[in-house]
């Protein structure tokens, strides 16, 4: 499946290099107003909330340099990272470093330039929440680093890794992130942070004007513990 591992692998540690100093995707820029920018990722939770189902799969195009590395090295739709969504709990589980971890739908919002809610084919509603569940017990296991290249540890998960197993779908295997467009079906798309029409939209909900100017991806602020966010 991975046949340019060498490749992939000096993108991967590139990434966890440069994590510490480069903060923004090359590709995707979010609005210069705070309050649009923060509007969208309500905007978007708001709708997650609406269409998606306890079990429904999150696929996320992050605003970091790993999300550019790790779809600069992929085919077709252009993904970084996987997730699991709880609608009832406003949640998202997901693997990532250091270890497989629940955060809030708009915490994995503000850090991507678009997502898609993808339903996985053949579960009916009790089988999505017993997948869901069964992710929420991995809770604390450790992130597969070695998934980026294709390796896979036992007892680690990479993110579309977990979400699969989860699922139902069959026993540990590494994928890349779009390749689970094979065991799914689009229910929701976002749009991206940067379109007009989007930024106006959520700046409509909160009332907060129309500047869809777009700057720099946003930078952060000290120092920070490396963390590898796809």
């Amino acid at each position: 499946m991975f046949s340019r591992l060498p490749f992939i692998a000096s993108i991967a540690l590139l990434g966890a290099l440069l994590g510490g100093c480069w903060h923004g995707s090359l590709y995707a820029e979010r609005p210069k107003d705070k309050a649009v920018d923060a509007a969208i990722d309500r905007l978007w939770a708001e709708e997650i909330r609406r269409v998606a189902r306890d079990g429904d799969w999150i696929l996320s195009r992050s605003l970091t340099p790993e999300g550019d590395m790790v779809t600069s090295i992929q085919w077709g739709e252009e993904f970084s990272h996987a997730s699991m969504v709880d609608v009832t709990h406003g949640t998202i589980v997901e693997a990532i470093t250091p270890v497989v971890r629940e955060i809030p739908i708009e915490e994995l919002m503000s850090r991507n330039w678009y997502v898609v809610v993808l339903r996985p084919r053949g579960q009916t509603a009790e089988q999505a929440k017993a997948s869901l569940e069964r992710a929420r017990g991995e809770l604390g296991s450790e992130f597969d680093f070695w998934g980026f290249i294709g390796y896979e540890e036992a007892d680690k998960w990479f993110c579309s890794e977990l979400v699969y197993w989860a699922s139902g779908f069959g026993k540990q295997v590494i994928l890349q992130p779009n390749e689970l467009f094979d065991y799914g079906e689009v229910v929701y798309y976002s749009g991206r942070r940067n379109d007009k029409q989007v930024q106006m939209i959520a700046a409509d909900r909160v009332n907060v004007g129309h500047d869809t100017a777009v700057a720099g991806a946003s930078s952060s602020d000290g120092d920070e513990a490396l963390e590898i966010i796809p």
